[in-house]
């Protein structure tokens, strides 16, 4: 995997020049590499006195390098009663999924369905007989018509007739059949797949964009529902022209070995074509994933992108990934086109040597007419159809194994790591949470770019009931505190605690369930007012909305709207302002009614008025919750029981309001400002 070479690179380098810098320059290093299984080993060895790397490291390329790495080197000093140990480092790499582990991966989610794909089976299998049988009839049809025996003609005609029927009908249950197995296979595979997405972590989404899993989502998962199908459906076809080249055989070897040459330069041909379709169809996928990105935030983001003159800029992104996508794929439709041609013209001559053949063999009298057209009839059943048969078959297992190669990522944790949680559950915590010595980044692991420390040896503690409000600069890591303590992310070193209980260790209801977070721009979701409310609260009483409504001073808005609560907002929210976005997200987090509120800019875009009524609101609930709140406006929060200023990640000064005017210059400098442009 990509991601593994990159970071094996990076920790050879290090520690090699680790071992460079205590031992000397001409310290020997021997490689060992070795496949078992699906995993590769490689082994670095280095004789001397023992020396870990992995623990005396001072280098933060390799921290962060081998930070959640499945891949990671374990480190072993061998030293059996010999003068110089040897120090050894091995990592383990699990190599790519084969076909036979993508259809195992498959069958999860079909063998469900097992028993309408072997009726399908079984129904196509029939239909193989009927397919061998028809050729015979009509060489018999064009044979009696030659002797004008008309009344033999009639019944071989009649009897023709019924078998295309018959084959018409079981074909048609066999459809049914297949339909089935898909439509249970698609359910059941979307439905894991999505719930995969939702417990990405956030960092794993934000780097790789919406478009990424919406492609995986549509395109890749009606990939995969479809492949026991396929290959159902191209193992009977496979039957099919067995059949015909052993009845061949029969009737003729001579014809048979004739044959067999030439499908064997077709396929030969085939498989060239599509070891080149598999590479250029990887590329493919990567830029229309691009595309497809690109396509959903200017959806998403369409107002602003007006707002601030921005067509032009996302025109000619948008046109250079959809130039890409689409040289892309014309790359990939003119090499499937160039062997498509070499393969026609091959097989065109195979039909002309074909015919020749016959020819011949009915001019020396060793085929009489009879035989040579069937033999005819078979090989049109068998040369192009087989071949495209051939064809369609290795398109399908490229598509499918990129299909399962990327669906597997999204489940997969070392490409796209899940959220985890503990199994201690808690009812009812009290909210008291503390952060001992806690380092975090959000550059770690990411292996392309520079490292800076977001929160730096971090500790504070907020009492039960307690309001806190965090204060500083612009990237002094006030909205990572309240991302670390609702576990969008977690820290790199140190611990948070909720009730003296790790966040790591708390399930998630218990975690998320005690919580409720109102963030600067919160997602509204494209359903009534009411809805929106209830997805924090299925049983919330008529009683309970209303209350919420107006303890975030929403209410009267709500109520003045024909539809009331009923009313569908747009996507995001749309219809609403940014103010009646952000105080009907409050009214969400209140209506859960939880034991900590997390504010992180909740009341931005709301006037003076409206933000201070919000304000006596909160004040309501005072010491019922612990509150944490984020505000730029420090008026907004000179009740506060505390206030920390942070400073590059630390804790400079905390107090009162009235305690860091007096104490603090950078917070006392931050309030004069405001108070001047007021």
């Amino acid at each position: 995997m990509k991601d593994d070479c990159l970071r094996f690179e990076l920790t050879l380098e290090e520690i090699l020049l680790d071992y460079q810098k205590v031992f000397s320059k001409d310290a020997a290093v021997a490689v060992k590499l070795q496949k078992k299984a699906d995993f590769l080993y490689v082994q670095i060895t280095l004789e001397g006195e023992e020396y870990d790397p992995l623990q005396e490291t001072a280098s933060l390329v390799l921290i962060k390098t081998v930070h959640k790495w499945d891949s990671a080197p374990s480190y072993e000093y061998q030293n059996a009663k010999k003068e110089i140990g040897r120090n050894v480092l091995t990592y383990k790499f699990k190599v790519r999924g084969s076909l036979r582990e993508n259809l195992i991966f498959t069958w999860k989610y079909t063998r469900q369905s097992k028993g309408y794909l072997a009726l399908a089976v079984a129904l196509q299998l029939i239909s193989v007989v009927f397919m061998i049988i028809a050729p015979i009839l009509s060489a018999k049809i064009i044979v009696q018509l030659t002797d004008i025996a008309v009344y033999q003609m009639l019944w071989t005609a009649l009897s023709l007739f019924a078998v295309n029927i018959a084959s018409a009908a079981i074909m048609a249950g066999c459809n049914w059949a297949y339909n089935v197995v898909y439509n249970k296979t698609l359910t059941l595979l979307e439905a894991e797949i999505s719930e995969n997405v939702l417990q990405i972590e956030n960092k794993a989404v934000e780097e790789n964009g919406t478009g990424l899993f919406i492609q995986r989502l549509t395109v890749d998962t009606s990939n995969l529902a479809t492949a026991f199908n396929t290959l159902a459906d191209n193992i009977s076809q496979i039957c099919q022209y067995v059949g015909i080249l052993a009845a061949m055989f029969i009737v003729s070897p001579l014809v048979f070995i004739a044959v067999a040459i030439l499908l064997s330069a077709q396929i030969f041909m085939e498989l060239r074509r599509q070891k080149v379709s598999r590479d250029n169809g990887r590329i493919y996928r990567n830029y229309a994933e691009k595309y497809t990105g690109i396509v959903g935030e200017m959806v998403r983001g369409g107002k602003d992108i007006k707002l601030v003159n921005a067509q032009q800029q996302f025109e000619n992104d948008l046109k250079e990934r959809i130039t890409n996508a689409n040289d892309s794929r014309m790359k990939w439709d003119a090499d499937n086109r160039k062997y498509r041609l070499v393969i026609a013209s091959v097989r065109e001559s195979g039909a002309l040597i074909f015919v020749a053949l016959l020819g011949g063999l009915l001019f020396n009298g060793r085929l009489n007419v009879a035989t040579a057209l069937i033999l005819f009839n078979y090989y049109t059943s068998l040369g192009m159809p087989a071949i495209t048969l051939l064809g369609t078959i290795l398109d399908f297992v490229t598509q499918f194994n990129l299909s399962s190669e990327r669906l597997r990522d999204i489940m997969d944790d070392r490409f796209f790591p899940k959220e985890s949680f503990g199994e201690v559950h808690k009812e009812n915590l009290n909210g008291e949470i503390e952060f001992k010595n806690v380092w975090f980044s959000y550059n770690v692991g990411k292996l392309k770019t520079s490292t800076r420390w977001v929160l730096s040896d971090l500790s504070f503690k907020i009492s039960p009931g307690e309001t806190v409000a965090l204060v500083g600069r612009s990237g002094s890591g006030k909205t990572t505190i309240m991302n670390l303590i609702s576990r969008l992310y977690d820290p790199f070193s140190g611990t948070i605690t909720i009730d003296g209980i790790d966040t790591k260790d708390l399930d998630r209801d218990s975690l998320r369930g005690s919580m409720s977070v109102v963030t600067q721009s919160p997602y509204i979701f494209q359903m009534s007012i009411r809805e929106n409310l209830r997805i924090v609260k299925p049983d919330m009483t008529e009683e309970e909305m209303k209350k919420a409504a107006t303890l975030a001073c929403i209410d009267e808005e709500i109520e003045a709207k024909p539809e009331g609560y009923d009313t569908v907002v747009g996507e995001g929210g749309i219809s609403l302002s940014g103010g009646q976005r952000q105080r009907l997200a409050i009214a969400r987090a209140l209506l859960r009614d939880a034991r900590i509120l997390l504010l992180d800019e909740a009341t931005s875009a709301l006037d003076n008025v409206t933000q201070d009524r919000i304000r006596e609101s909160l004040d309501r609930i005072k010491g019922q919750c612990t509150v944490i709140i984020i505000a730029h406006r420090l008026s907004t929060i000179v009740n506060a029981d505390r206030i920390l200023y942070l400073q590059d990640g630390r804790i400079i000064a905390e107090g009162k309001h009235s305690e860091l005017i007096a104490g603090c210059a950078e917070y006392r400098e931050l309030y004069e400002k405001e108070e001047k442009q007021s």
